[in-house]
């Protein structure tokens, strides 16, 4: 049955109307028909034994077409109940040679169209022999050889039916395979088509979505090279195909080309410093256009990167903003003809994508370097201020000294005046030295500079102890403090001693705990209480009604170190502040770009970064 074409059971449910409506005629013709007497010319139980019979052999068809499990036997089922039929309605009929030219030529014809060039023989033969045998009957064996020649012509007839049909349906057959296998290599096509755009889709959005998380040049600069490579990675192609890519940057000082990241590149290729005034790279960079190469090797710059010795097409995309050219993207493929008008349409985007993108994160950069440098001033002025508490008050401290070596002599002279001067005298030393120790701590602990942030973590909770009575427990990491630098640990001690004021203030916590551990590439900062806890709502939204700004101070110090600061609070469920500081330079160590050399100083060797600083001065 391997060769048995599957049918839809739309065609099965028409053959099988058919059927039904062949049977009915049948019935009408031999109820109707009459001998030249005019009597009935067929028994009225012939006849209904005959169609019975086809009736049968229809509604088994029928029935196994409803079930799917059944529509392997279809094809036996419809072979043997043509025969059958065919049997059936001949040897009913008496031998008459127009009923069995129409049924046969009816079941034939039928059967080799539904079942194919192979079976509908099989099932021509058979109703052919079905015939023969019908006909043997009605005429007997002795009789039936007499009788045989004058009914060669309808069985030449169906044998010429048989012929016929399955000379057709074979033509249509092979028409609709070829047919089939065009839409199938049409599909496949498509296919790919489809998935090449979608990758390229895919490419493009990955890159926005980069572009619009981050402002971190090297991961910028990643997803462009990542962006070009998937959208000229076509199907018909991948596997194949060997693509290299490289990001060029401008030198400010002599407006030399140097190489920022790339893909596919050797050691040798990364350290390439090149004029990029001729070539591919000099005509793209002079005309702002991308520029099309063959001949890597050839080209008089690009024959210098080892990497591009075997490459045999070249697209050179400018890294443009307004007349400026800042760069190029350079994407190497080892196969002719790599790159279409499409592909360059893509990498045009791309690369005025990644223009913008790189100036903002040079501004940003930029920023954050007078950031830190505002930070730097204010922690200078703090550390001044410090000096000058602890050289200043020292001085009144002396003076207190001095005014009791005055009361000594009081007690000679005035006596009386001596209680009411040192009750005074002590008030102000307590007051002063109460004054000394806070400021001391808060403004700059000598421990944290000294010790380290778990040491003066420890020193605080001592204080609030011996203080304020209020019990603080500390717990830090092993390698918190290793990868946190000494800013880093003076913000976040400045927050915490923030945290912790407010909770013995206001919670009325039995216990403050303070948990810091490193998680993969940030530190956690967890400060919570058993305190009494508020309602958060309520506090943020009438904040800036409140004469206290403890919660405003601690998230600007969070935005110092670039972390998300959240509280957790409900009434009688205390309090949890959770801190999370990314780590330095994680980021860059994550993402394993290839760099030219050790870390380049992008925000002041290219020209890209010139232009950032001159724009930022002039706001």
């Amino acid at each position: 049955m391997s060769d048995t074409p599957k049918t839809a059971n739309w065609q099965d449910w028409s053959l099988l109307g058919l059927r039904v409506v062949f049977l009915a005629l049948v019935g009408i013709w031999m109820w109707n028909a009459q001998t030249p007497q005019g009597a009935p010319q067929y028994a009225s139980n012939d006849i209904t034994i005959a169609l019975l019979v086809g009736v049968v052999a229809a509604v088994l068809f029928g029935v196994l077409s409803l079930f799917p499990a059944a529509h392997k036997a279809l094809p036996l089922a419809l072979i043997a109940g043509d025969w059958a039929t065919a049997l059936a309605l001949i040897y009913f009929s008496r031998g008459d040679a127009s009923l069995m030219i129409a049924a046969g030529g009816i079941l034939i014809v039928t059967g080799m169209l539904r079942l194919g060039a192979v079976w509908g023989a099989v099932q021509a033969i058979g109703v052919m022999v079905a015939a023969g045998i019908a006909l043997s009957l009605v005429f007997g064996a002795d009789q039936f050889a007499l009788v045989l020649p004058t009914y060669t012509q309808p069985f030449l007839i169906l044998g010429m039916l048989a012929v016929a049909t399955g000379v057709s349906g074979y033509a249509l057959t092979q028409q609709l395979h070829k047919r089939d296998v065009e839409l199938a290599e049409l599909h496949k096509s498509r296919t790919a088509q489809l998935t090449d755009m979608r990758e390229r889709t895919r490419a493009i959005y990955e890159m926005a979505a980069t572009l619009s998380q981050t402002l971190e040049y090297e991961k910028i600069l990643l997803a462009a090279l990542n962006a070009g490579a998937l959208g000229l990675r076509e199907s018909s192609r991948r596997g194949k195909e060997r693509l290299v890519s490289v990001v060029l940057l401008v030198r400010a000082k002599d407006n030399a080309l140097y190489v920022v990241t790339g893909r596919g590149l050797v050691d040798r290729d990364k350290y390439l410093v090149i004029p990029g005034q001729s070539g591919i790279i000099g005509q793209a960079l002079t005309q702002g256009i991308p520029v099309f190469g063959n001949d890597a090797k050839k080209d008089p710059e690009l024959q210098y990167f080892l990497a591009f010795q075997d490459i045999r097409s070249v697209l050179c995309i400018p890294l443009r903003a307004g007349f400026d050219s800042f760069g190029v993207l350079l994407y190497g493929s080892d196969q002719p003809n790599a790159f279409s008008d499409e592909h360059t349409e893509m990498l045009t985007a791309i690369g005025i994508q990644a223009t913008v993108a790189l100036q903002n994160a040079m501004l940003y950069r930029n920023l954050l370097e007078e950031r830190d440098r505002i930070v730097e001033v204010e922690e200078d002025a703090r550390k001044k201020l410090a000096r000058d508490l602890h050289d200043g008050p020292t001085q009144s401290i002396a003076a207190i000294a001095m005014r009791m070596g005055i009361i000594y002599k009081m007690l000679e002279r005035t006596p009386a005046e001596v209680p009411a001067e040192l009750k005074k005298v002590e008030e102000l030393a307590r007051r002063t030295t109460k004054e000394i120790r806070h400021m001391l701590f808060t403004l700059r602990p000598l421990v944290l500079e000294n010790q380290g942030l778990n040491a003066a973590l420890e020193q605080l909770a001592e204080k609030m102890k011996e203080t304020h009575n209020q019990n603080v427990a500390i717990r830090m990491g092993r390698d918190v403090e290793k990868v946190l630098d000494g800013h880093q640990q003076g913000v976040l001690f400045y927050i915490i001693e923030e945290a912790v004021g407010n909770a013995r203030k206001h919670a009325e916590a039995e216990l403050i705990s303070v948990g810091l551990y490193r998680q993969e590439d940030v530190v956690v900062v967890k400060i919570a209480d058993n305190g009494k806890g508020f309602d958060l709502s309520k506090v943020t939204n009438n904040y800036d009604q409140r004469g206290s700004l403890g919660m405003v101070n601690m998230r600007e110090r969070a935005q110092l170190l670039d972390a998300t600061l959240n509280i957790d609070s409900a009434p009688g469920q205390g309090t949890t502040i959770t801190i999370i500081v990314p780590i330095k330079d994680a980021a860059a160590v994550s993402a394993g770009i290839e760099r030219s050399v050790p870390r380049r100083p992008l925000a002041t060797t290219s020209k890209l970064a010139v232009a950032v600083r001159e724009r930022l001065d002039n706001l």
